[in-house]
C-alpha cells in the first residue's frame, strides 16, 4: 500500500469509526493521534469490555504503539469495529452547499493551467440533487500476499451515477472529524430516495471503489505474480533436474542390462542362472519405468508445463472482497459557477455548469473558435475578451 492510499484509507477509518462511536452515544476527546472513549454504561460491543478506552491513530511502523485498540487498516482492532459498525449500517444524511466549502471551488483544468487569475468566484444554486458517499471495505487476499485490507469513501450521484470528485474529501474533513459540523451541516431534509435507488447506488459505489483503487491491486497482482513466476520457474528447474536424473539413471540401467546378459550366459547352475534371470527382469523393468516417465516428462516440457503453469497461477490470483459499511445520502446544489478572469491588465467573464463537491459538470467552448477549453487548451484574457489558447 502506498503512503497516499493509506492516507485515504486512514482517514476513512477513522472518519467511519468516529460515527460510529457518537452514534453509539459515546464521547470521544481528541488528544493527537489519541482519541479518548466514553461509551454509555448500557453500550456492549466486541471489540472492548470498558465503557472507557484509549484508541491509537496511527500504523504498525510507528514506535512505541501495539496492536490494542490500535486504529490503522491492517489492525486487528480495526477489523473489529468495523465489523461492528457494518452491523449497524447506518444511513446518515447531509448537505453540501458553498456555504460547506466556504467559497473554495475546484475549478476546470482549463482554468488551472491557464495564465489568467481568477479575481472572483461566486455560484449560483439553481435545484438540489441527491448523492450518496458510501464506505466500502476491501479485502484483497493472495496466496503470496495473504490478506490486505483497504477502506475507501467513494461519492456518487444517485440517479446519474456519475462520481463526486472531491465530496468524499470534503464529507471526511469537514464532516466526519472530531469538530463541529461546518455550515451547511447535517441536513434536515427527508430523504427523496427509494431503497431500491439507494442499494444500487451502493453495489455501483463497492465497483468505484475497486477502480479508484486499481494502482495498488495492480500493484498487489503484479507481486502475486512475480511470486508466481519464481514458484514456476522453481518447478522448471526441478523437472529439468529429474530429467537429467532419469537420462542418467537409464544409461546406467542400460550398461547393467548388457552385462547381466553375459552374467546369465556363464552362470554355472541352474539356481544362478535363474537369480540372474530375474535380477536382470527387474533391471528391465526399472529401465521401462524410468522411460515411461522420462517420456511424460518431456511431453510436458513440449507443452511448457501448461497445466502446472495454470494451477500455479490460479492459486496466486488475487480474490478481492467488498462490503459496503457505511452510507450517507449527500444532498447538493447545482447551478453555475461564475469565474471574473484577469489578466495583464484585461478581464473577462465566464460561467461554467458546477456542482458543489463534483467541480464543473460541463464542458465550455471558446467563444471565437468554438474549440472546447480543457487543460490542454486552457483560456486566457486578450482585448476582446476571454479565448483559448489557440486563439493566441
Amino acid at each position: 500500500m502506498t503512503d497516499a492510499t493509506h492516507s485515504v484509507t486512514q482517514s476513512a477509518l477513522e472518519a467511519l469509526t468516529h460515527e460510529y462511536l457518537k452514534g453509539l452515544g459515546g464521547t470521544i476527546r481528541d488528544d493527537g493521534n489519541r482519541w479518548h472513549v466514553h461509551l454509555p454504561a448500557h453500550v456492549n460491543v466486541s471489540f472492548t469490555d470498558s465503557q472507557e478506552f484509549e484508541i491509537v491513530l496511527g500504523t504498525r511502523e510507528d514506535p512505541d504503539v501495539t496492536d490494542e485498540r490500535l486504529l490503522s487498516p491492517e489492525s486487528d482492532f480495526a477489523q473489529q469495529v468495523l465489523d461492528e459498525a457494518a452491523k449497524m449500517a447506518p444511513v446518515g444524511q447531509v448537505s453540501l452547499t458553498s456555504e460547506t466549502v466556504e467559497e473554495n471551488y475546484e475549478y476546470p483544468s482549463w482554468v488551472t493551467e491557464s495564465t489568467a487569475t481568477v479575481d472572483h468566484a461566486s455560484f449560483t444554486p439553481y435545484y438540489d440533487k441527491t448523492g450518496v458517499c458510501v464506505f466500502v471495505r476491501l479485502g484483497v487476499e493472495t496466496v503470496s500476499e495473504y490478506q490486505t485490507q483497504f477502506l475507501e469513501a467513494v461519492a456518487l450521484d444517485v440517479d446519474s451515477k456519475t462520481p463526486f470528485p472531491y465530496a468524499a474529501e470534503i464529507l471526511l474533513s469537514e464532516f466526519f472529524q472530531p469538530k463541529q459540523s461546518p455550515p451547511g451541516g447535517n441536513s434536515n431534509r427527508e430523504p427523496s430516495v427509494r431503497s431500491d435507488e439507494l442499494e444500487n447506488a451502493v453495489s455501483v459505489g463497492q465497483k468505484r471503489a475497486v477502480e479508484g483503487l486499481q494502482d495498488e491491486l495492480d500493484s498487489i497482482r503484479e507481486s502475486a505474480s512475480r511470486a508466481a513466476d519464481s514458484e514456476f520457474e522453481e518447478y522448471q528447474q526441478l523437472q529439468e533436474q529429474r530429467i537429467n536424473e532419469l537420462q542418467k539413471e537409464i544409461s546406467s540401467l542400460s550398461e547393467r542390462l548388457q552385462k547381466s546378459a553375459s552374467t546369465v550366459d556363464d552362470a554355472d547352475s541352474r539356481k544362478q542362472r535363474v537369480e540372474a534371470l530375474e535380477q536382470r527382469r527387474e533391471l528391465k523393468d526399472e529401465k521401462e519405468q524410468a522411460e515411461e516417465e522420462l517420456s511424460e516428462l518431456l511431453q510436458r516440457k513440449e507443452r511448457g508445463y501448461a497445466q502446472k503453469r495454470r494451477s500455479i497461477y490460479d492459486r496466486h490470483s488475487i480474490e478481492i472482497q467488498t462490503k459496503p459499511l457505511a452510507a450517507t445520502l449527500v444532498n447538493y446544489e447545482r447551478g453555475e459557477l461564475t469565474l471574473e478572469l484577469s489578466e495583464g491588465g484585461r478581464t473577462a467573464t465566464l460561467r461554467v455548469p458546477y456542482a458543489v463537491g463534483a467541480g464543473a459538470t460541463g464542458e465550455v467552448d471558446c467563444k471565437n473558435c468554438d474549440e472546447r477549453l480543457s487543460g490542454e487548451n486552457p483560456v486566457w484574457v486578450c482585448v476582446d475578451g476571454a479565448q483559448c489558447r489557440k486563439c493566441r
